[in-house]
C-alpha cells in the first residue's frame, strides 16, 4: 500500500504519478520599503524592477518571468492555486476522469508526491484538504531540516538519532502520515552535518518501510557521496529516487555547434554515470516553456528516457513537473501539472517508446518505489544482503 494524506491507497488503482512536486509555497518575508532588497532585487534597483517584483502575476508578465525576473507573487503557491492545478491534472479542460481515459490518457487515479523542502509551505492539513477537493492522491514528504534534533538556538547539537525520531513520528502518524522521506538535500562540502542528516533520513525510511527522495546535486559525484551515506544507514538504493536529474545532466559549456558558440544539452556520459549509481531517476522539471536559458529540453529528456530503456533501466524512470513558480501553472500561461499526461507521455510514444515504457515512466515505476514495505533495521538489511549474496 501507499500512505497518502487521506489514508492507505492501493497502488494498483493509480495511473499517472508526479513524483516530485511542491504544490504550496511561501515567498518569504515582505520588503519593509520600496527600496529594501527583496529576493534578488537589490536596494539600488530601479523603481520599475521593484514595482515588477511586487506586482501580481498576469499573462503580460510571462516573458519577463520566464527570463527570471524576480516577482514575489510568482514565488507564491497558495491553496486556491494548488487546487485549481490539481483539478486540471485530474481532468484537463474540466472533463471527467472517464473522458480523459477515453481520450487516451493512462488509466487509473492520479497521484502527486508533495515533497518537503524546496520552499514548501505545505502542512498535513492543507494537503488533506487539497486531496479531498481534487480527488488526486497526495503522498506527503517529510525531510530533515537543519535544526532537526537541535537542543538550543545555536544549533550546536544535531543528534542523528533525534533527527531520525522526528522523521519517524511523521511517517508513523495515525492521521495524515507522511508517505515518503524527502526531498533530502545532497551532501555539501560546506555543510559538515549534511551526510549525518542524510544517513538519519535513510535510517528513518528504512524503519518505516518507505522510499527516500534525494536531491541529485550538480553532478553524479555529489550524488555518489550522498548515496554512500544512505548505504551506511542500510537503505537499499532501489528505495532511493534521485530528484533534479535534468539539472545534473545539463552541460551548457559543452556541445560546440561548430561555429565557436557553446551549446546546451546533456553532458556526455552523464546519463550513464547517474544510471550507474543504482537509484531511480526522477526527471522532475518537465513542462518549462523553452527560452535561451534552457539547457536540457523536454525533447532531450524524452530521448534520455529511451536511452534508459536501451540500457535496461526502464524500471528506474519517474517523472514530474517540479513546479515552484506560479507562471508555470495553466491558469497563468504555463503548461501546468497536466503536461506529463497531455504532452510529454504522448511525445515519448511518438519517439518510439512502447506502451510498457510509457506506462512505467508515467507512474508504474513510481508506485512500485513508493509502496510501503515491511519495516526494517540496518542489521536486518545487512543480513538480507548476505543471504542474497
Amino acid at each position: 500500500m501507499i500512505a497518502s494524506v487521506l489514508g492507505p491507497v492501493d497502488p494498483a488503482g493509480l495511473g499517472t504519478v508526479l513524483a516530485a512536486e511542491t504544490l504550496l509555497r511561501s515567498p518569504g518575508p515582505t520588503p519593509k520599503s520600496s527600496g529594501a532588497p527583496s529576493a534578488g532585487v537589490p536596494s539600488s534597483a530601479p523603481a520599475g524592477a521593484v514595482e515588477f517584483e511586487r506586482a501580481p502575476v498576469a499573462m503580460p508578465m510571462l516573458g519577463r518571468l520566464l527570463m527570471g525576473a524576480p516577482n514575489r507573487d510568482d514565488r507564491t503557491l497558495a491553496e486556491p492555486d494548488a487546487e485549481r492545478a490539481l483539478r486540471e491534472f485530474a481532468a484537463p479542460g474540466g472533463g471527467t476522469a472517464d473522458d480523459c481515459a477515453a481520450g487516451g490518457r493512462a488509466a487509473g487515479g492520479r497521484a502527486v508526491v508533495a515533497l518537503a523542502g524546496r520552499g514548501s509551505a505545505a502542512t498535513p492539513e492543507a494537503l488533506a484538504r487539497l486531496a479531498a477537493a481534487s480527488g488526486v492522491t497526495i503522498v506527503r514528504g517529510v525531510a530533515p531540516a537543519p535544526n532537526h534534533g537541535t537542543d538550543g538556538a545555536d544549533g550546536a547539537d544535531r543528534d542523528p538519532e533525534r533527527i531520525e525520531a522526528v522523521l519517524l513520528a511523521e511517517l508513523e502518524a495515525s492521521e495524515r502520515p507522511a508517505g515518503v522521506v524527502g526531498v533530502v538535500p545532497a551532501a555539501s562540502a560546506g555543510d559538515p552535518m549534511a551526510e549525518e542528516r542524510i544517513a538519519a533520513a535513510a535510517a528513518a525510511a528504512l524503519r518505516a518501510g518507505v522510499a527516500l527522495v534525494l536531491e541529485t546535486g550538480p553532478d553524479p559525484e555529489t550524488a555518489e557521496r550522498s548515496l554512500a551515506a544512505i548505504d551506511a544507514a542500510g537503505l537499499g538504493r532501489d528505495r532511493v529516487l534521485l530528484a533534479g536529474v535534468a539539472a545534473a545532466l545539463g552541460d551548457r559549456v559543452g556541445g560546440d555547434r561548430g561555429d565557436g558558440v557553446p551549446g546546451s544539452g546533456i553532458g556526455e556520459g552523464r546519463l550513464e554515470a547517474l544510471l550507474g549509481l543504482g537509484a531511480a531517476l526522477c526527471f522532475d522539471d518537465l513542462g518549462r516553456i523553452p527560452t535561451v536559458r534552457t539547457v536540457v529540453s523536454d525533447f532531450e529528456i524524452a530521448l534520455a528516457i529511451l536511452r534508459c530503456a536501451e540500457l535496461g533501466a526502464a524500471e528506474r524512470v519517474a517523472l514530474s513537473c517540479g513546479i515552484r513558480r506560479k507562471h508555470r501553472l495553466t491558469a497563468f500561461g504555463g503548461n501546468g501539472l497536466e503536461f506529463v499526461d497531455t504532452q510529454f507521455l504522448p511525445l515519448l510514444g511518438r519517439l518510439g517508446g512502447d506502451e510498457e515504457l510509457v506506462a512505467a515512466a508515467g507512474g508504474g515505476n513510481a508506485v512500485r518505489i513508493l509502496a510501503r514495505r515491511p519495516a526494517g533495521t540496518r542489521e536486518e538489511r545487512e543480513e538480507e544482503g548476505k543471504e542474497q549474496a
